[in-house]
């Protein structure tokens, strides 16, 4: 706390009057007809009664991390990860690199603060089974329950013919031991339980349950690359492999195009060794739109990233949004990128985030989230790093009013825990807003925080005047707040240096806050995506409004404003 104290002290006199403009009035506006006052007295001291949570190259930071998570990429090394949720646990499940990919391993949490782990499968431990005994190299497992057994799903390599092959197994507790399935159908000790003669090696097998109860798998097969294909499921062990459908092919439009007829370049970017590549696949069904959610240009480079199709139906035709002319059309998220590979776009992300891709989509209570994992390295280069630890990370989904998925990620700065772990509720949207020298308001609580390479004119940000701009939350009753986010632009000539105050209804305000350096690159002229000014109000306050103030040299945009109460 004094450190805070002390960084306080260098910025603003704690004993300082805000000023927004020549006024004598020290109080916050009342009336809802009445002008913005134009000062606010400061009564609230840094350190004492909230905290700047926004991270700084000279400054550090706490938080209370009951309330917020920041991806620091050091607790859960499992890429490929997929979260299973059940009595308020959360399963991890992914390839453990650090065993060399023998077996699985289960993180397990919750709260995402303290994880516990355990070894779930091992062939090993099986005098005869199909796997590769010496170095099976199992990839991207997945844990699901169907009505009274939990199954995992997963790649190996196969003794007897070296090819990866998809398989499962089973157990009556979550946590296993899982063991290979043998009944009168299917002996999963002699042979992989998912094999149709593939061509090529087959991995990252995911399963999907529609609301109906049929099930589906979806797998990457490499052939001439790698492609999505999807087959509908007899039981949670067996396939119909008459129903098999190609379902994604990268670069290509949907899945009925011509294989020659690549222009999302952004897809097949970083090609592997054999060619294109597809994989990671996870279903998202939203709105009666079925989503195919995966992972391109490979897991060893920064530009792995997440891209989605949608369709009508699980099989059916997958089309992705493309609109000649446009970039990065069907992106969610991750480092953009074009076929130029001597010329990357946007390599000023460097050391902020890298490889995030090979994902799950997962709730805690009623919120989205989308698990990944990104490079420890966040300056990875693949030509001089060499292989690099991967890490789970998370951030929140939402959707748009048609059901498309978008995600405010990946995150770097403090995030809020959703409600279930925090206490937090997000509150802005509930808010009557009123501003003064503002447009585009309706941006301030739509939940979307704007990508720098979705909208290149920056239309979805909120637009601040030259000069003193105002901000005004006004809800239907006091809450308790908690809390503040207010993310800034995500363009370098259009981001808000210095926020001049934020003040409360019932009198309290604390004064100027610096935006984090960490979030800037003034040599690449680069703002990171999805930061903010975060602040931890650590006295109660209960208040009906918010208002904040900003003043600049020019016209200046930010993005969501998120108000935290519990």
């Amino acid at each position: 706390m004094n450190n805070k104290k002390l960084y306080f002290a260098l910025l603003l006199p704690l004993s300082l009057t805000i000023f927004a403009c020549k006024s004598n009035s020290e109080e916050t506006p009342k009336d809802q007809d009445e002008p913005f006052k134009k000062s606010v007295k400061t009564t609230m001291e840094l350190g004492e009664d909230y905290s700047d949570l926004s991270p700084s190259s000279n400054y550090k930071w706490e938080y209370d991390k009951t309330r917020w998570y920041i991806n620091t990429l050091d607790k859960v090394p499992l890429p490929d990860p997929q979260v299973y949720v059940e009595d308020d646990t959360y399963y991890i499940v992914g390839t453990d690199d650090g065993s060399s990919c023998r077996y699985v391993t289960c993180y397990y949490t919750t709260d995402f603060i303290s994880y516990e782990k355990q070894v779930i499968f091992n062939p090993g431990n099986f005098a005869s089974t199909w796997e590769q005994k010496s170095n099976p190299l199992i990839y991207a497992p997945e844990l699901y329950k169907v009505k009274d057994k939990y199954y995992l799903y997963y790649s190996a390599i196969e003794q007897s013919s070296g090819k990866r092959r998809n398989s499962v197994v089973w157990s009556d507790n979550v946590l296993g031991p899982y063991e290979p399935i043998k009944n009168d159908d299917v002996d999963g000790y002699k042979a992989p339980l998912f094999f149709d003669n593939e061509k090529g090696a087959v991995l990252d097998s995911t399963l999907f349950v529609d609301d109906d109860g049929e099930m589906y798998m979806y797998y990457s097969q490499s052939i001439n690359g790698q492609s999505i294909y999807g087959v509908k499921l007899k039981s949670p062990y067996e396939a119909d492999f008459s129903t098999k459908k190609y379902i994604v092919l990268p670069g290509t439009i949907d899945n009925n195009a011509d294989p020659e007829d690549k222009v999302l370049e952004w897809e097949y970017a970083y090609r592997g060794e054999y060619g294109p590549i597809a994989e990671g696949p996870f279903m998202f069904k939203s709105k009666g739109k079925y989503y195919m959610t995966y992972s391109v240009n490979g897991c060893w480079n920064k530009y792995y990233n997440v891209c989605y199709a949608v369709s009508d139906s699980p099989l059916g035709t997958f089309t992705k949004p493309y609109k000649e002319g446009e970039l990065w059309t069907n992106l969610l998220m991750g480092v953009p990128c074009t076929d130029d590979t001597s010329d990357p776009v946007y390599d000023q992300w460097s050391g902020f985030h890298s490889g995030t891709g090979h994902h799950c989509f997962f709730k805690i209570g009623d919120q989205m989230m989308i698990g990944y994992h990104a490079h420890k390295n966040r300056n990875y280069n693949q030509n001089s790093s060499g292989w690099v630890g991967r890490y789970f990370a998370m951030d929140p989904v939402y959707t748009k009013e048609d059901g498309t998925p978008f995600i405010n990620g990946p995150t770097y700065s403090p995030q809020p825990l959703p409600e279930p772990l925090s206490d937090y509720s997000n509150i802005a949207p509930k808010a009557k807003i009123r501003v003064e020298n503002v447009t585009n308001e309706k941006a301030i609580n739509d939940l979307y925080v704007t990508d720098c390479y979705n909208l290149e004119d920056g239309s979805n940000e909120v637009k601040l005047g030259k000069g003193y701009s105002f901000i005004e939350l006004t809800f239907d009753k006091e809450y308790t707040i908690g809390g503040l986010a207010i993310n800034n632009s995500a363009y370098y000539d259009s981001y808000v240096k210095d926020l001049e105050y934020v003040a409360f209804s019932n009198g309290d305000a604390f004064g100027y806050s610096t935006f984090p350096y960490s979030c800037v690159n003034d040599v690449k002229e680069f703002v990171y995506p999805v930061s903010a000014f975060v602040f931890e109000i650590d006295k109660e306050i209960k208040a009906n409004k918010v208002t904040i103030c900003f003043r600049t040299e020019e016209p200046l945009r930010i993005n969501e404003v998120q108000v935290l109460a519990y």
